[in-house]
C-alpha cells in the first residue's frame, strides 16, 4: 500500500511536467499557418541539423534571391488587430506638430504673392486756405485750393521678380520641413510599435514559462517528498521563477515606456491600450548601400531642403545686389481746384537712389552671401550625416537579418531538441534537475533574443525609410 503511494505520487507529478513541456514544443514547433513541418529521415536519430525550419505567419529575411522564409516561435493566429501602419496612419492625423508644420508652410506659401505685389498706392487730398486756418475755410482767395492725388512706388525691373523668387523657394524649403516631421514622427511610430510588439511576445513567453516551470518546482517538491529527488531541485526551480518574474518586471517597463512614446505620437492619453497587435511579418532585405545613398539624395527632405535655401539664398544675393545698384522709382498725380480760377494737374516721378550703399546695401548682400555659404556648409553637412546613419542602419539590419537565420536554422531548433532530450534522459535518472532547467532556461533566452532580433530588424528598416522615401518596413 505504502509503495503504491509513493509511486502514484511520483508518476502523476511527472505526467503534469511532460504535458506542460509537451505544450512548450509543440508551440513552437506547430505554427497556425500552413507550415513544413520538421523532416527527420525514418529510422535515424534526430539531430539539431536534421530539424528543418517551418513557414509561419512571420516571412523570413531574404537573401538576394529567391527570398526565404524565418519560423517565428508561438505566432499569432489573429490575422487582425493593430497593424503599424494603421498606428502611423492615425498619428499622421492626429499628431499637432505635423499640423503647426503644415500650417507652417501654408503661411509660408501665403508670402509668395504679397512679395511679388507693388507696393501699396498713397492717396492724398487736402486745401490750401487764405487768411484763415479753419480747413475749408478762406476759399476765395488767390491761393485757395481744394486737391486730390494718388502716387505708386514702383520697384525697379526684376526686383519684384526676384523677391517672389526667394519667398517661393522659402516656401518649398518649409514644404520639406514639413516633410521631414512627417518622415521622422512615421520612424517613430514604427520603432515604438515594434518595441511594444518585442515586450508584448517576451511577456507571453515568460508567462508560458512561468507556469511550466511552476509546475516543475511542483515536480520537484512531489519527488523530493518521496524520496525521489534531492531537496535542491525545488530550490532551484523556485529560483528560475523569481529570476523569471525579475526579468517579467523589466519587460513591463519596456512596454510601459513603448506604449506611453506610441501613445505620444498618437496625441492620446499615454496610458491608452493599444489593444490586440497584428503579426509582424518581416521585410525584405533592404537594397545596396550605393541605392540607399541615391534614394536619399533624390527623395530625403532633409537634403532637399537645405537645396531649396541653398536657391533661395542665392536668389536672395542676386537680389540684394540688384537692389544696391538700382532706384526706386515713385510716381504721382495731383488734382487742384481753386474756386477763383482755373483747374490745374500736376504730375511728378520720384527716384530714390541707392547713395549709401557702400555703408546699407553693401552689408546686405553680405549678410545674404554668408547666408548661401552656410546653407551650402549645411547641405554638405546633412549629406554626411545621412549617409552615415544609413550605413549604421543597413549593418544592423544585415546583421540582424544574419542572426536571425541563425536563430530559425539553428539555436530554436536545437534548444528545442536538447530541452527534449534533456526531459527524456531526466525520466530514465540519467541527469540531474538542475540539467533540465539550463535546457528551459536556454530555451527561453534563445526565444527572447529572436523577437528582440525581430523588433531590431525592422526599426533599422524603419531608419532607412526616414530618408529614402521608399517603404521597406511593413
Amino acid at each position: 500500500m505504502t509503495h503504491k503511494l509513493r509511486r502514484s505520487l511520483t508518476v502523476v507529478p511527472l505526467t503534469i511536467f511532460l504535458a506542460a513541456l509537451t505544450g512548450r514544443s509543440l508551440a513552437q514547433q506547430q505554427p497556425p499557418s500552413p507550415a513544413v513541418q520538421p523532416s527527420v529521415t525514418p529510422g535515424a536519430t534526430a539531430t539539431a541539423t536534421d530539424v528543418q525550419p517551418a513557414v509561419s505567419t512571420l516571412d523570413a529575411v531574404p537573401t538576394a534571391s529567391p527570398p526565404t522564409h524565418i519560423q517565428t516561435p508561438h505566432s499569432e493566429p489573429n490575422e487582425g488587430g493593430a497593424t503599424v501602419s494603421s498606428l502611423v496612419d492615425a498619428a499622421l492625423a492626429a499628431n499637432p506638430e505635423i499640423t503647426a508644420m503644415r500650417r507652417e508652410f501654408d503661411a509660408a506659401r501665403a508670402r509668395v504673392p504679397q512679395q511679388k505685389a507693388l507696393p501699396d498706392p498713397m492717396v492724398t487730398f487736402g486745401n490750401n486756405t487764405q487768411g484763415n486756418p479753419i480747413p475749408f475755410s478762406g476759399l476765395r482767395g488767390d491761393f485757395s485750393e481744394i486737391y486730390a492725388g494718388a502716387s505708386q512706388d514702383v520697384p525697379w525691373f526684376g526686383i519684384r521678380r526676384l523677391r517672389g523668387q526667394v519667398a517661393s523657394a522659402e516656401a518649398e524649403a518649409r514644404f520639406q520641413e514639413y516633410a521631414a516631421t512627417v518622415r521622422r514622427i512615421t520612424a517613430e511610430v514604427k520603432m515604438a510599435y515594434y518595441d511594444f510588439y518585442n515586450a508584448e511576445r517576451a511577456l507571453a513567453v515568460i508567462k508560458r514559462d512561468g507556469d511550466i516551470l511552476d509546475k516543475m518546482a511542483q515536480v520537484a517538491e512531489a519527488r523530493y517528498s518521496v524520496g525521489k529527488a534531492q531537496q535542491v531541485d525545488a530550490i532551484n526551480a523556485r529560483v528560475e521563477i523569481t529570476e523569471l518574474l525579475h526579468r517579467q518586471g523589466e519587460l513591463e517597463i519596456k512596454r510601459s515606456t513603448a506604449l506611453a512614446q506610441l501613445n505620444t505620437l498618437l496625441f492620446r492619453d499615454p496610458e491608452t491600450p493599444v489593444g490586440a497587435l497584428a503579426p509582424v511579418r518581416l521585410s525584405a532585405e533592404p537594397p545596396p548601400l550605393e541605392e540607399l545613398y541615391r534614394l536619399a539624395s533624390e527623395n530625403a527632405p532633409e537634403i532637399q531642403q537645405q537645396r531649396r535655401l541653398i536657391d533661395a539664398s542665392s536668389r536672395a544675393v542676386r537680389l540684394a545686389e540688384r537692389e544696391a545698384r538700382s532706384p526706386e522709382v515713385g510716381l504721382s498725380f495731383t488734382y487742384h481746384n481753386r474756386p477763383a480760377f482755373p483747374d490745374y494737374y500736376t504730375y511728378g516721378i520720384t527716384v530714390r537712389l541707392p547713395l549709401y550703399a557702400a555703408t546699407k546695401q553693401r552689408y546686405a548682400i553680405e549678410e545674404q552671401s554668408a547666408n548661401l555659404a552656410a546653407a551650402r556648409s549645411r547641405l554638405a553637412s546633412n549629406d554626411n550625416l545621412i549617409r552615415n546613419r544609413l550605413r549604421d542602419a543597413r549593418v544592423r539590419a544585415m546583421t540582424t537579418a544574419r542572426l536571425i537565420r541563425l536563430h530559425d536554422q539553428g539555436l530554436l531548433p536545437q534548444a528545442t531538441l536538447a530541452l527534449e532530450s534533456s526531459l527524456s534522459t531526466y525520466q530514465v535518472g540519467q541527469v540531474e534537475f538542475l540539467t533540465v532547467l539550463t535546457a528551459v532556461r536556454r530555451a527561453l533566452d534563445v526565444e527572447l533574443r529572436y523577437y528582440e532580433l525581430v523588433a531590431d530588424y525592422q526599426k533599422a528598416l524603419a531608419e532607412m525609410e526616414r530618408y529614402t522615401g521608399v517603404e521597406l518596413s511593413r
